[in-house]
Formats: C-alpha cells, structure tokens, sequence
C-alpha cells in the first residue's frame, strides 16, 4: 500500500480507536493508574514524563494537521495503541478533539521532536473510543512534524507529462482511487473536500482550511469541474489543471482568479441536491466515504 494510503487509513484507525483485541500487546509501564512522583504537573491537572526530550529550541506545533506516533494503555494493562504496529500517523487535531480529547491535547502540549508519557484520568479521556472502559490511561506520544495540507504542489505550475488530458483542454492526475462505483451527474449534488491554487501557488480557496467538507450542485459549478468530478467516484481523490476558459476567465465573479487554476479534490459522496436552508444544499448518500 502506498505511504499516503498507509497514513490516511492509519489516520481513520486511531479516529476509532481500536478496541485492545486488535491491537499487538506491549510491555504497559508502570504506574497505569497514576503519575509517578517525578512527573511534571501541567496547569490543566495533568502530568508527563519526558522520554526522550525535543531538540533546542523546543518549538510547539501549532497547526492542525500533526504527524505523530502513539502508544496508549488503560489501567487495567491493556494496549489501546500500538505504535509500532500502526506506524506514524497524520490526524487533524480539530478533528480527533472532538471524539478524543485527551490524545489531542497530549500531541498539541508535545514539543516537535519529543517523545513524552501522559496520564489522564477516566473522566478526561471522555468521549473515548468505542468500547473504552470507564479507567485512566497512559499515552505515549512522540511528535513528528507538522504538515500543511494546503501547500502547493510541485507541479503546481503546470500539468506534468504524466497528466491525462481531455478533449477540452482539462488535465488531471488520480492521486488515490476509491472502492469504484457510481459517477454523479451534472443533476447531483456533490459531497466534497478542495483546494484551490494559482499556478503561483497561492491558495486562493480550501474547504480543508475551513474544516468541514463543501456540497455543492454539480450544475452549478465551473465547467471544469463539472467536467472532471464526473470522472471521479467515491473515495478518489483527483488533481485537477483547469484552463481559464474553463473557470473563471468568463465568468462575472468579483474577485475570482484568472487564468489555469489548480485543484485537489476528493470525492466522498454524490446524490439528489437537499436544501439545507440559508441557501445551502446538501445530499442524502448512504454511500458517502467517511471524512479521512
């Protein structure tokens, strides 16, 4: 499997935490239940022990996507995670607060570099992973970089030889592939993430930098992307080269960019546009792919 594929369903297994039967066991350190007298209270009632320290000077990450490793145990010795056998992990931070708090709050309070051991107790690590039991926990966690989902790519400038191109002057790369299936049509409405690039490389618009997927009604859009999402299925995720032709060249939005424009864009799910009030649609798909 592919590294970004490897990360990304890495990434939806620690979204879920998997339960401990599935998880290789590791040696638990001890104690599970408390801190130890040397470790190193913080102001929000927690406390760590440095494993192995960040470089100087220690630099806090800030931004949202984290790479990261993680081992975790519950007091009653079981491993939750096991880092060696999940490998290094790419996570939104805004993302795995919501259903993982703890974690998130561990990775965002560890240096870039380091390695430190965290004890929450049961009430902090609410809402959990499914099946957690009602116990403290231990997380070990070693930051690795921070990584920026929005920066431009390498070819950001125009297609590479590799690009498949289409009668109309649309060029596009399939950077990962979905389970297949359906294709929508210029009558649905499309769940999608995106963004969007000058071919100087500047980001001009992201659904990823806002944090919550777009809907929008195929017909509504560019042509470009009418054009290209109908090539996409479920899961697949696609770079787009569009011509000004085919975005906003000729079209009457202030202050859209001119000229090729380049976009990344996965595909999650399509159907019959929803009103969703305040002028937003939105889609009703039992195959829609989960948010990665």
């Amino acid at each position: 499997m592919p590294l970004l594929s490897r990360l990304i369903a890495l990434c939806l297994l620690l979204a879920a935490l998997p339960l401990a039967a599935q998880v290789k066991p590791l040696p638990a350190p001890s104690p599970l239940d408390a801190p130890p007298k040397q470790a190193i209270p913080t102001a929000t009632g927690v406390a760590y022990v440095v494993l192995k320290p960040a470089p100087k000077p220690q630099v806090l990450p800030t931004t949202d996507m984290i790479e990261f490793r993680a081992n975790a145990w519950s007091a009653d010795g079981e491993t939750r995670i096991n880092g060696e056998q999940s490998g290094p992990i790419m996570g939104s931070m805004r993302r795995l607060m919501r259903g993982q708090p703890a974690l998130a709050r561990a990775i965002m309070s560890t240096p870039i570099g380091e390695t430190r051991r965290w004890w929450f107790d049961a009430e902090r690590m609410k809402p959990g992973y499914p099946g957690m039991p009602d116990l403290p926990h231990v997380l070990e966690v070693t930051v690795l970089r921070e990584v920026d989902p929005t920066k431009a790519p390498a070819d950001v400038a125009a297609p590479p030889a590799d690009a498949i191109r289409t009668a109309t002057g649309l060029a596009y790369k399939v950077l990962k592939r979905g389970k297949g299936g359906g294709r929508p049509t210029l009558d649905d409405a499309v769940m999608i993430h995106y963004t969007g690039w000058t071919t100087d490389g500047a980001v001009f618009d992201s659904s990823v930098q806002r944090g919550s997927r777009a809907t929008f009604p195929l017909r509504a859009l560019i042509d470009g992307w009418q054009e290209g999402l109908q090539l996409m299925s479920r899961g697949d995720t696609f770079r787009f080269w569009i011509p000004g032709p085919l975005a906003y060249d000729n079209a009457p939005t202030p202050g859209a960019p001119r000229g090729m424009l380049v976009f990344d864009v996965t595909l999650y799910g399509f159907g019959k546009p929803l009103p969703a009030g305040a002028g937003q649609v939105a889609t009703d798909d039992p195959q829609a792919v989960p948010e990665e």
